[in-house]
């Protein structure tokens, strides 16, 4: 079998010739040459290794259990509402409050969170149940405003009216004047506008110009991935428009031009929460801007395990009324009393925590490291794992604290607890990155390995894979890469064979492990 590194330059589109002439090299021939080399157990194709659940005991109680009540009742795994309670929570946080980390580092607490989930998995009654107290937070914060912004309309149309009244009986220039000030003055009244925290499937520009209209913080949340899809240019020739995306993380000045002038948000405070179709991984994966302006890093991924087919349709408990409403009226509370912050609040770190903090950031550094680190094909995500890991940190503080929290300093507790959502996340980012790089043969070699099974078959030809798969395969090249990629993560081996006229021709042997102990051999 081939080493990881050699399987993986065949996967990334290196020479496949030349990578066949090397595995061939390596292949003791049965004709005469020597025994054949014992098989491996082959690299896994057909789906990702398991991942680790979600620590939704990182949470308070009430919230943990809102969370396990609903994944039981909707048949989901944890990560899923888990995900969607770190992105309501940092719907109330983001712009209201961050984190002192050292010096002069600090950071907020908005996040971007994408949770990948197949269609039919049970997105959008999960997002509808979490998200319930943040849009409760936001019409109530509506219902406060909305009599002061009639009343303000009201008296505007009626200077107005009085300024308009008295510029026609005028016939001074004084009179005129005073007149046009008072008019002046009516159409400059400052009406405030109706309190928005959320947004769905909007525009880049769109979301701009609300995120400055609602004072610098906005949260785009939506059981769709349709956020992404504007971002990548849906309405702009596929232009992506990435500003807000990459501004809104970390809190850099964001220059919005709006109708006839130009505002500037010194702080914005951009939060997503989407759920996504996996898929739609590899589209921004295929963004070259993405990747290059850093958009991916700052990106907090969730692969939930797909329950479909396994699902409890019978002895499924509901969620307890009970659970429901107090985390309701926690988060709704939380949601609210943020946003009626003047200005955003500075939490600190106990020694403890912050010492906590630096053992964490010196365990992630050596894994960065060229060559020898883990975490190497990460290094720009996982570069801000440190800034994640505090933001974390905050957020899991507050919904223990609630707003007492702004005036407590952060604990080890919690920071130990946003270090384990942070391990989590690793996981699921290096998952998560290993499919938006997922090789295009793929799904071809699933097929193939499919027919090898299912006529158990114990070696072949390309001739014959070809002959079976005229639909999928237009040349015996293709043939030959796939066949490639199966070898090189050990299902299967070629083999020279002597041929008619004394030449040489490829035969393929099959990993007897990948077949059943009743195996024949195929004709």
């Amino acid at each position: 079998m081939t080493q990881p590194l050699e399987a993986d330059a065949i996967l990334n589109g290196l020479d496949a010739p030349a990578s066949i002439a090397r595995l061939h090299g390596r292949l003791r021939a049965v004709d005469g040459e020597g025994d054949a080399p014992e098989w491996d157990e082959p690299i896994a194709l057909d789906g990702l290794a398991p991942l680790p659940d979600f620590p939704v005991e990182v949470f308070p109680k009430p919230i943990e259990e809102m969370v396990r009540g609903v994944a039981t009742e909707m048949q989901v795994p944890l990560d899923l509402p888990g995900g969607l309670v770190l992105a309501a929570l940092a719907t109330g946080a983001g712009g209201r409050a961050e984190v002192h980390v050292r010096g002069r580092w600090y950071e907020p607490l908005n996040i971007h969170i994408a949770i990948a989930a197949a269609p039919g998995t049970g997105k959008s009654p999960v997002f509808n149940e979490i998200m319930k107290p943040v849009l409760a937070a936001e019409r109530q914060l509506q219902d406060q405003v909305r009599p002061k912004i009639k009343e303000l309309e009201t008296e505007r149309r009626r200077a107005k009216a009085r300024a308009e009244a008295a510029r026609q009986k005028g016939r001074s220039p004084e009179e005129l004047e005073t007149a046009a000030d008072a008019l002046q003055r009516a159409e400059e009244m400052d009406i405030p506008v109706l309190p928005r925290l959320t947004a769905d499937d909007i525009t880049p520009e769109a979301a701009a110009s609300m995120l400055v209209e609602q004072g610098g913080r906005l949260a785009i949340l939506s059981a769709e991935g349709g956020y992404y899809e504007n971002v990548l240019g849906r309405y702009s020739n596929g232009r992506p428009n990435l500003e807000l995306v990459l501004k809104g993380h970390a809190g850099d000045r964001l220059q919005v031009d709006r109708r006839d002038r130009q505002e500037a948000v010194e702080r914005p405070a951009l939060t997503v929460g989407v759920c996504m179709q996996p898929q739609m991984l590899q589209d921004l994966a295929g963004s070259k801007q993405m990747q290059g302006r850093g958009a991916l890093a700052r990106l907090l991924f969730s692969l939930p395990p797909d329950m479909v087919g396994y699902r409890d349709v019978y002895s499924t408990p509901t969620l307890d009324e009970g659970v429901r409403r107090t985390y309701g009226d926690i988060m709704k509370d939380l949601i609210a009393d943020l946003a009626a912050l003047p200005r955003p609040e500075v939490i600190e770190l106990s020694p403890d925590a912050e010492r906590a903090h630096a053992d964490w950031r010196a365990e992630i550094e050596p894994r960065l490291r060229r060559g020898t680190g883990d975490l190497e094909s990460l290094r720009e995500w996982a570069s801000k794992l440190a800034g994640h890991t505090a933001r974390l940190a905050g957020l899991l503080h507050l919904a223990e604290h609630r707003m007492s929290g702004l005036r407590k300093a952060i604990s080890q507790d919690t920071m130990n607890k946003a270090i384990r959502l942070s391990r989590y996340f690793v996981d699921h980012a290096l998952a998560a990155f290993g499919v938006m790089r997922a090789n295009p043969l793929r799904e071809d070699a699933l097929a193939v390995l499919g027919w090898i099974t299912k006529g158990r078959r114990t070696e072949f030809t390309s001739r014959e894979v070809h002959r079976g798969h005229q639909r999928r395969f237009d040349t015996a090249e293709e043939v030959t890469r796939v066949l490639s990629m199966l070898e090189g993560f050990g299902y299967l081996r070629a083999i020279e064979t002597p041929s008619t006229g004394g030449r040489k021709s490829l035969r393929y042997v099959v990993n007897p492990l990948i077949l059943d102990d009743t195996v024949t051999e195929a004709s």
